[in-house]
């Protein structure tokens, strides 16, 4: 190479100065660029089968230069055969400025469509035979004269697509409004029936029997049989933004009969043949509708009340006067494919057909799940009637309402005992310290509330059993409610069915309703105290923890429907819970009821957050963990200790301190949001405290004196101050002030402790004024 480059300069040199220098540039043959080689490093091997998505690599080299990109073209070949008018042409090349890169290949050919049942849907094999090449392109832009490629056949299963509104009914239409929307769901399986993902695009075709002489089959023949059906929609992106690749809205169609159906196409362009009237056909009758969109109305003294009807009939329920009442609604028509477009409301409407005296005139609802709420509304006397009404977008209706009827509440006397405790002992001695009788358990109440004014026995004490009207606690300022609601008890009290929790995914009765008549006195400034073993587990709706009972300590703001797994999301802890309006959580300032002891247990395992396992380390003793005196822990008054009566506690006794203490509530138990001192906690777990954080409307009263003080519940509130409605003055005069609730009997404790303990609930806090000493 030295030589011949010395030689050239020779010649070159010997010309000029024969010839002369007639030019500044050097002049002569130029040697030709060489075409760049390319070949391809990963892909198929020739001739098989692949999916349809690839990882595909190449390298290339120039033997004079530089490669500056690469070039690929990929054929669709028809029949298999492979056509070279496919990579002729500029137009037919891509540029590609890598060594790799990942392709997704058609494969929108049937298989196998001799053996292909049309009627029945499955995932199906699609196919498509097609050629890859490459080649390079220099710095001069001179390419590859012989491409590299490879043939191959990509493979997938086409996607299937399943209409969820409206529903199947087999043979029979579904019965749907003028206005429609239908919904369905895709599902693209990726090369097995294990890997899905969603589809590409989606398109749907509505059909009017009409023009097949009225003939379902016909009609879906000529839907299966034309794909390019001048009524076939456009392809529409599966995965639009708002779900709009997931549901139609029809116009509004003529009354008759149709045949929808939909199809679903995956990214390799597999679209499912088959119209399977069980899955993506529907025969729909378009008709006027008797029934409108499910209306679902929740207040928290009925519960909850649903309808379809434009007429449904009233609720009634009587209430206090000045009671806030409000009311918060649902409405959904996606069930028969129409859509809600709003709502109205008022009360005391005189005619409903004449829009101008509804309060709130249609109002579009602005929440995804179509929810409202009316606000709060008073009234002091007479009845009044409260209508909430939907409608969807084809004109469709559901109207409900609810009558109140006002209680005038005089509340002139002091104090109404209510005895729900049904006592058949034979009596203290003869059960040992057991049970009192029905004779003993009176007279320890007349004693107890002697000194208050103008308190009768006969007249301001009854007994309970099934029904206890608002209007029986309408003359009264304060109350008192003695129950027996041991959540393992078989006999039953009225209290259970009084402030038992309302689910409010339960729909109620119609006509006359029980409302939770304890809270609306409470509401209506009036003054309770409860007490009774367990008295507040009578809130717990047993049937709805069946076939399981409920664990302890339970919440009452998430667990009060028996979900107690504790998987909470971290959204949802300090989040609205299902228990939020009960009973204990609202009125009584309640997070976590827990109970002394529970004979059949030793241990509670509990998952109280997610990923977050809790065990409760303390054990469950009568003799350890039982109530035998309770411990003063109010900030205000000094209480008295109460200690069990002799005959109740002494040796030889039912409650020898040798043997068990009472079983009682235990409210708020300290050791069940401290972390450090009674839960051990595995995994990466939020602090238990955020799932029941401290309320201020909650004031202990008593603690637990057990006879183990290193027992995680000794000193834990068994008795307690609700402040909720502190600052409620009665209407009808009276003052302000807060109730109570006492996790144990009274009776079983010495009267002489009891009635001093009484006597600041009546008296101090209540304000009721004390009988005169007779002269």
């Amino acid at each position: 190479m030295i030589r011949k480059v010395a030689n050239i300069s020779f010649v070159f040199l010997l010309g000029a100065s024969i010839f002369g220098c007639t030019s500044d540039k050097l002049e002569g043959p130029g040697k030709e660029n060489q075409a760049p080689t390319v070949w391809l490093s990963a892909a198929p091997p020739e001739g098989t089968v692949s999916g349809y998505t690839l990882h595909l690599y190449w390298g290339g080299w120039d033997p004079d230069g530089e490669i500056a990109y690469y070039e690929y073209a990929i054929t669709d070949n028809e029949g298999g055969v492979f056509d070279p008018a496919d990579t002729t042409g500029s137009d037919k090349w891509f540029p590609v400025f890598r060594n790799e890169s990942i392709f997704t290949f058609t494969a929108d050919q049937l298989a196998d469509s001799a053996g292909t049942d049309f009627t029945r849907m499955n995932p199906l094999d699609y196919i498509r035979s097609h050629s890859f090449f490459i080649r390079a392109v220099d710095d001069e832009g001179l390419a590859t004269k012989i491409p590299a490629y490879r043939s191959f056949t990509s493979r997938t299963l086409s996607p299937i697509v399943d209409v969820l509104v409206p529903t199947s009914s087999g043979l029979n239409p579904a019965q749907v409004p003028p206005i429609t929307t239908f919904r369905w769901v895709g599902r693209d399986y990726v090369g097995t029936l294990r890997e899905t993902q969603e589809p590409d695009s989606v398109r749907w075709i509505i059909v009017s029997t009409e023009l097949f002489d009225k003939s379902w089959n016909a009609t879906i023949r000529y839907v299966r049989e034309n794909p390019d059906a001048p009524q076939w929609s456009d392809w529409h992106y599966y995965r639009a933004t708002g779900d709009t690749g997931k549901f139609w809205t029809s116009p509004a169609l003529e009354y008759g009969p149709y045949v929808f159906a939909v199809q679903v196409k995956d990214e390799a362009g597999a679209v499912n043949p088959v119209f399977d009237e069980h899955r993506n056909v529907r025969r729909v009758m378009v008709s006027k509708r008797t029934s409108g969109p499910l209306l679902t109305v929740y207040n928290k003294f009925i519960g909850t009340m649903v309808t379809t009807s434009p007429n449904t009939p009233l609720t009634i329920i009587d209430l206090p006067a000045k009671v806030p009442m409000s009311f918060r609604w649902e409405a959904d028509a996606s069930n028969y494919g129409g859509v809600v477009s709003g709502y109205r409301y008022g009360w005391d409407i005189q005619d409903l057909n004449e829009d101008d005296q509804w309060d709130i005139d249609w109002t579009p609802f602005v929440t995804e799940n179509n929810s409202a709420q009316s606000p709060p509304r008073t009234y002091e006397f007479d009845s009044h009637t409260f209508h909430i009404e939907v409608v969807d977008n084809s004109g469709f209706t559901s109207r409900t309402g609810v009558r109140v009827n006002v209680v005038p509440f005089t509340m002139t006397k002091n104090v109404l005992l209510i005895d729900d405790w049904e006592e058949r002992s034979p009596g203290f001695d003869r059960t040992n310290g057991g049970l009192p009788s029905d004779t003993e358990h009176d007279e320890f109440w007349a004693d107890m509330l002697a000194d208050v004014d103008e308190f009768d026995p006969s007249v301001d004490m009854i007994e309970v059993q099934d029904d206890l009207p608002i209007n029986a606690l309408a003359d009264y300022r304060t109350l008192i409610w003695v129950a027996t609601a041991a959540y393992n008890s078989t006999t039953g009290s009225l209290i259970n069915e009084i402030i038992q929790f309302v689910d409010p995914d339960v729909p109620a009765g119609g006509g006359k309703t029980n409302p939770n008549i304890v809270s609306l006195f409470m509401s209506a400034g009036g003054h309770v105290l409860l007490c009774g073993e367990q008295v507040m587990t009578a809130s717990i709706n047993r049937i709805s923890f069946l076939p399981n009972n409920a664990a302890f300590p339970l919440i009452f703001r998430y667990e009060l429907t028996s979900d107690q797994d504790g998987e909470y999301e971290d959204s949802d802890i300090g989040e609205r819970g299902v228990g939020e309006e009960s009973f204990p959580y609202q009125d009584c300032c309640l997070n976590v009821l827990d109970i002394a002891y529970i004979r059949s247990i030793t241990a509670v395992r509990r998952t109280l957050v997610q990923s977050c396992a809790v065990n409760m380390v303390r054990s469950h003793s009568q003799k350890n963990d039982g109530l035998r005196y309770t411990i003063p822990m109010d900030d205000k008054y000094d209480f008295p200790q109460l200690e069990l009566r002799d005959k109740v506690g002494g040796p030889g006794r039912w409650y020898d301190e040798n043997v068990s203490g009472l079983n009682c509530d235990i409210y708020n138990p300290l050791y069940f949001a401290d972390v450090e001192k009674g839960l051990e906690l595995t995994g990466v777990c939020n602090d238990v405290a955020e799932l029941i954080p401290a309320r201020e409307c909650f004031k202990p009263m008593y603690g637990n004196g057990c006879l183990n003080p290193s027992s995680l519940i000794y000193g834990a509130p068994v008795a307690f101050w609700t402040l909720t409605y502190e600052d409620r003055v009665p209407d009808a005069g009276g003052v302000a002030a807060r109730s109570a609730v006492w996790g144990f009997h009274p009776v079983f404790f010495k009267p002489e402790q009891v009635k001093p303990a009484l006597d600041i609930i009546l008296f101090d806090e209540w304000q009721l004024l004390r009988r005169l000493p007779r002269e």
